[in-house]
């Protein structure tokens, strides 16, 4: 388990990092979402043991990582933009993870296959799509207790993104694993993460559960009846659009309140909203 306990980081005399607290249960997936340039690369080089917090306190299981080989060994983080020596091929980089991790070289040539990459590729002519699968192929052939991964679909196409969602799926169906992922999009982390943090002026506020949302939000489209009187009040409304004819409601209340409560309207569509609406809902609305 890792555990974030008051974690403050300053940075060029900027506070980066404000008194950050969350914790990531094993077998789980927790997403960092933000806007580029808000801290979510300094939050995990602090996770990584790479930074070290200036106050607070940084725990996996119940080792502190900064300063501690023993804990760092069995972290990985692959960074937006990693690092590689000029030469290297998909052969090298691996022999160079390889002295620090145990990979399963079967599963990462299995890998390989899956994102169409060959031993022999060199990383220096790669797409950075490409260079994210060969990076993204060792951290889940290494299969630590913590993975960190940065911006971890910027470049990837929608197969690739398939497929490494469905490999992290089953390494945390087989494996102890803590992982936490950030990207800008939400829509990005949706499917993949249990629970979601939004980091905003070095704050980080966790989201309800996602993969549950134990709070669903509906989107109602209707036709308006002529005479037909509105009866709203027993409703939580969050956003109302409407014409002459139409009506659109953001609606926080059980979807079998919302359907008797407007039961004299004709129905277009009841959905729950869109992700990254329910996020900014979540966010300045109902927290």
């Amino acid at each position: 388990m890792l555990d974030l306990l008051h974690v403050n980081k300053t940075l060029n005399g900027h506070l980066v990092i404000d008194d950050c607290s969350f914790t990531v249960k094993p077998n789980t997936v927790f997403g960092i979402v933000g806007v580029n340039g808000v801290g979510k690369t300094t939050l995990l080089r602090l996770c990584s043991g790479i930074l070290k917090p200036d106050a607070g306190t940084i725990l996996l299981g119940n080792e502190t990582i900064y300063g501690n080989m023993w804990a760092k060994k069995d972290i990985v983080f692959i960074s937006d933009t990693p690092y590689f020596e000029p030469g290297s091929t998909v052969k090298s980089i691996y022999k160079f993870y390889s002295s620090f991790y145990q990979i399963n070289y079967n599963y990462f040539n299995y890998l390989l296959d899956l994102f169409e990459l060959k031993l022999n590729d060199a990383l220096f002519h790669l797409s950075k799509g490409k260079l994210k699968r060969v990076f993204l192929a060792i951290a889940l052939a290494i299969s630590p207790k913590l993975l960190l991964l940065d911006e971890t679909f910027d470049g990837l196409d929608p197969v690739c993104k398939r497929i490494f969602k469905e490999e992290l799926r089953h390494l945390i169906l087989t494996k102890p694993i803590n992982i936490v992922l950030t990207s800008h999009s939400l829509r990005e982390l949706s499917n993949i993460c249990d629970a979601i943090g939004y980091l905003e002026e070095g704050k980080l506020i966790t989201l309800n559960d996602n993969a549950t949302k134990k709070d669903p939000i509906y989107r109602v489209y209707c036709l308006k009846k002529p005479g037909v009187s509105y009866k709203l009040d027993e409703l939580y409304i969050l956003k109302k659009e409407e014409t002459t004819d139409f009506m659109r409601l953001d609606v926080y209340s059980n979807k079998e309140q919302i359907c008797y409560t407007l039961r004299e309207h004709q129905f277009l569509e009841l959905t729950e909203v869109p992700f990254e609406d329910w996020i900014v809902y979540q966010m300045e609305v109902l927290r």
